[in-house]
């Protein structure tokens, strides 16, 4: 059986904690843990659960109101913190990890860009001037982001119908995460190769022809203990020639404009999914209008390299917009093996977008 996992669980909770917003215009703690109990994990195994969890007057004059969730998460890594399960929990006031503290800041947190969004959603309805029949559908799928092979950040997606019509204006996307500024955990070749074709890196012939063939083609399932150190050697040098190469542009104009495009890709997606990172104690936010001001504000990129500090770790480079000098991401490549001679082995080979301080939007006063 997998192991809870914080990051699967919290993409349930906050969608419990949108429809709290869309209802009661807050986050209530014992509506939170109320709709948990109510959701029996069961029906993750090979299906959803779905049901109206609100259904409140608003407005003046009153608009009908209802809000359904519609949830499929994980069933290995989230059975534990929902329906019967959780129930123990629930009335001895005790909870699983850190979601209990988590829980506290996203009740705590009110002026959030995310809860912003929510009430000028509601405005479209509620000061309308007429009563209207208004359906809210929050739909929590993180499986099917992980589908699509990346392109698709959104873990939860909030539709709003008014009297029974679509309002796809009012749409919105959000990509959760649990405290962690990975952007993408990519594979070091096909993700190397990558950054190196968006900012123009020109590799020598031999070493393209060298790593499309054995990293590309040969090594993709190295064996033998021969294959692995040869794999691990190569990525290496992939990776040194790739900073290199980075370092070397220009960093202005079409530079500025890769770095702003790499980050959007593995940041918002295809759906251009507002991010929020919710920890113990604070919740971050990285929103597409917050990047689009970045860059019409960046200048220049300047590079810095970060030495290898730590087992498995290498060299870092980081992406500052210039002229604040505050760092949008890095880009980072994480290594472990074991042994020696016909012992050797690949425990990870990873390579990181990471967000920067500086991709964070101010918070809301």
């Amino acid at each position: 059986m997998a192991k809870l996992n914080e990051g699967d669980v919290m993409e349930g909770i906050f969608a419990i904690c949108l429809a709290d917003i869309f209802a009661h215009n807050s986050i209530n703690k014992g509506n939170v843990n109320k709709i948990r109990r109510e959701i029996d994990p069961e029906l993750f195994r090979d299906g959803s659960f779905s049901k109206e969890v609100w259904r409140v007057k608003d407005g003046s004059p009153k608009d009908n109101i209802g809000v359904t969730l519609n949830m499929r998460l994980k069933y290995n890594s989230t059975f534990e913190a929902f329906g019967a399960n959780y129930e123990p929990l629930y009335e001895s006031s005790n909870d699983i990890g850190n979601l209990d503290k988590k829980i506290n800041t996203l009740v705590s947190y009110v002026n959030t860009h995310y809860a912003s969004k929510v009430r000028r959603v509601k405005d479209t309805y509620l000061k309308n001037n007429q009563a209207d029949e208004v359906n809210i559908v929050i739909n929590a799928d993180g499986i099917a982001g992980e589908s699509s092979g990346g392109n698709i950040k959104g873990d939860l997606m909030v539709t709003v119908f008014i009297n029974d019509v679509r309002q796809m204006d009012t749409e919105m996307v959000f990509s959760l995460k649990s405290g962690s500024k990975t952007l993408a955990n990519l594979s070091p070749y096909n993700g190397m190769k990558d950054v190196i074709g968006r900012f123009g890196v020109q590799l020598d012939s031999a070493d393209d022809v060298k790593f499309t063939n054995y990293l590309g083609d040969q090594l993709k399932q190295a064996k033998t203990p021969h294959e692995k150190k040869l794999k691990v050697k190569l990525i290496n040098e992939m990776y040194g020639k790739m900073l290199k190469g980075i370092k070397s542009q220009p960093k202005t104009g079409p530079f500025v404009a890769a770095t702003f495009k790499l980050f959007r890709d593995v940041t918002f997606g295809e759906d251009l999914a507002d991010v929020v990172d919710i920890d113990k104690t604070k919740i971050k936010e990285m929103i597409p209008e917050y990047i689009d001001q970045l860059e019409q504000e960046t200048t220049s990129i300047k590079t810095v390299m970060k030495p290898a500090n730590g087992k498995g770790s290498n060299v870092t480079l980081k992406f500052h917009m210039m002229p604040s000098d505050k760092e949008l991401f890095q880009l980072r490549f994480k290594q472990r093996v074991d042994g020696l001679g016909d012992d050797f082995k690949i425990k990870e080979l990873k390579f990181y977008v990471e967000a920067g301080a500086g991709a964070y939007a101010p918070k809301l006063k």
